[in-house]
């Protein structure tokens, strides 16, 4: 069992790498495009913008921001769409394909990072 759930973890660290390199390729272009069309003046996707810029750790952090912007704008209760309207303008209208190139990598290095994690611990709880 332990010698599965060591596989099981090795592996996603693995294929958590492959969003990884999608988000900072392909998928930042992407990123790019959404930050100029809801990149308030005061907003926080422009603060990062200029903070971050584009190198590899820059571009991670944008499209982050840009990832939480989208799943806060997408949910209906006020306290997200607050906190939506404080990165960016979440009134905005994107096309769907342009969000999924940010979303879906992320979620799926998310997933990736939390299988890990989880195999981790059950391995440890199982020693």
């Amino acid at each position: 069992m332990i010698y599965t759930l060591t596989h099981i973890g090795y592996l996603s660290l693995f294929i958590g790498l492959m969003p990884l390199l999608v988000i900072l390729t392909l998928g930042f272009r992407y990123t790019v495009l959404i930050e100029a069309r809801v990149a308030t003046e005061r907003g926080g996707i422009s603060a990062a913008r200029y903070i971050w810029q584009g190198k590899i750790i820059g571009r991670l952090m944008r499209s982050s921001n840009v990832f939480a912007y989208l799943i806060f704008r997408a949910i209906p209760f006020p306290f997200f769409q607050q906190r939506a309207s404080l990165l960016g303008d979440p009134a905005v209208s994107l096309p769907r394909s342009w969000q999924a190139w940010v979303i879906t990598p992320m979620l799926l290095m998310y997933l990736a990072v939390i299988t890990t994690l989880v195999t981790n611990l059950v391995i440890q709880s199982v020693k």
